[in-house]
C-alpha cells in the first residue's frame, strides 16, 4: 500500500455583500470541483447583484496512511467532508491564498483554533468520496491496544550510612532548613 495519495481538485468561494457597517463582503467556502485546468489566480465563475463565485486551483488533497483513524472520523459523521484552508492575503478580487484542502478534521479544528483565515466545511464531492473510501479499504487494521503494565518502582537502598534523600531525617525534608 502506499503511503500517500493526491489528486487535485479546484476550491469555488462565493462573496456577497455585507451589511456588517465594517465590512464590505462576506466570504463563505462553496465548495471543490474537479481540477480541469491549471489557473494562474482567482478566476470568475458566476455572477449576478447578490454574490459572486470565485474558482482557483489546481489544488492538492493528499491522503496520507497514518491518518486513517482522522479519515474513519469524518467518514463516520454521516456527512464526509473537506475542509478549505485559505489565509489572509491583500490581494484583489480576492482577499485569500489557498493553504490547503484536507479530509483530516483534526488539522482542520487545528487551523481553526490558529484562528487565521478562513477555514470552511463543504461537502465531500461523490468521486472523491469514492476515492478515499478506496484508499481507506486498502489500509489495514489498527493494531489493537494493549494495556503496559506498570513496574514496580524502585526505593533507595540505604548504603554506607548513607540517609536516604526523601525519609524522615534525610537530606530534603519538606518545610526545613530553608
Amino acid at each position: 500500500m502506499e503511503a500517500q495519495i493526491s489528486t487535485d481538485v479546484a476550491v469555488v468561494i462565493e462573496r456577497r455583500k455585507s451589511s456588517h457597517p465594517w465590512a464590505e463582503f462576506s466570504w463563505k467556502g462553496i465548495g471543490v470541483v474537479e481540477a480541469a485546468e491549471t489557473l494562474c489566480d482567482w478566476q470568475v465563475v458566476r455572477e449576478d447583484e447578490a454574490s459572486t463565485q470565485f474558482l482557483f486551483g489546481p489544488v492538492s488533497i493528499t491522503l496520507h496512511r497514518k491518518l486513517g483513524e482522522a479519515y474513519d472520523a469524518n467518514m463516520e459523521t454521516g456527512t464526509p467532508s473537506l475542509w478549505l484552508m485559505l489565509d489572509d492575503a491583500d490581494t484583489d478580487p480576492v482577499p485569500y491564498k489557498v493553504r490547503g484542502v484536507t479530509a483530516d478534521p483534526y488539522e482542520a479544528q487545528g487551523m481553526q483554533d490558529a484562528g487565521d483565515g478562513l477555514i470552511e466545511r463543504v461537502p465531500m464531492p461523490a468521486d472523491i468520496l469514492q476515492w478515499t473510501v478506496a484508499f481507506l479499504k486498502k489500509m489495514p487494521e489498527p493494531e489493537a491496544f494493549k494495556k503496559r503494565r506498570r513496574k514496580s518502582a524502585k526505593t533507595e537502598e540505604q548504603q554506607f550510612g548513607k540517609v536516604p534523600i526523601f525519609q524522615e531525617g534525610g537530606r530534603m525534608v519538606p518545610g526545613e532548613g530553608e
